[in-house]
């Protein structure tokens, strides 16, 4: 009973006839994904239009103590065209695994992907570069963080940033002192 379900639903989802849906189910053990499959090795079905997809999955290592990355995966199709959609999807994906932490006193107030930082900045510049400023002024530092990228030059920047306003802060106090 179960099985007459099964094709139906695979004749029904790939239009296809009975004896063909019986007979991709029969060779793929009953599992209608694997059966979608040999249809599409077949040229029964239209293979997806999209080419790459990524997967990332990253844990928790118990024995270092550290966050790993266990797996990531690449599918990809015969198809060598990559699209504007798939490189967008990539660099999205690279700038929400890119961190921008902001610490006060070596304490972390927030940690937000780089995508994050993007947007506001696209949708509510007038607010986040003043809030910006003014936290430098406020000994607020800011840090790059990432497992795939080297942000030893951005950091060094933000660094520079940070010693800047510091040095301004210090010739302020003088002035105010001595005025």
């Amino acid at each position: 009973m179960e099985n007459l379900k099964l094709i139906d639903k695979l004749k029904e989802k790939a239009n296809i006839s009975y004896e063909e849906a019986k007979e991709a189910l029969e060779n793929s053990n009953w599992d209608i994904l694997d059966a979608f499959l040999y249809l599409e090795e077949r040229g029964r079905v239209e293979k997806p239009y999209v080419s790459i997809f990524y997967t990332n999955e990253v844990g928790y290592s118990e024995k270092s103590g550290e966050i790993v990355k266990i797996k990531e995966t690449k599918y990809k199709t015969n198809n060598s065209y990559q699209g504007i959609f798939e490189v967008i999807c990539k660099y999205i994906d690279t700038y929400n695994n890119i961190f921008l932490e902001i610490k006060k006193k070596d304490r972390l107030i927030l940690k937000v992907p780089l995508t994050v930082v993007i947007v506001l900045l696209l949708f509510m510049f007038w607010i986040i570069i003043p809030l910006t400023v003014v936290g430098l002024f406020f000994d607020i530092k800011f840090y790059v963080y990432s497992k795939r990228v080297n942000t030893d030059k951005a950091n060094r920047v933000l660094s520079d940033i940070s010693e800047g306003v510091k040095i301004v802060k210090e010739k302020l106090k003088k002035v105010n002192k001595n005025g």
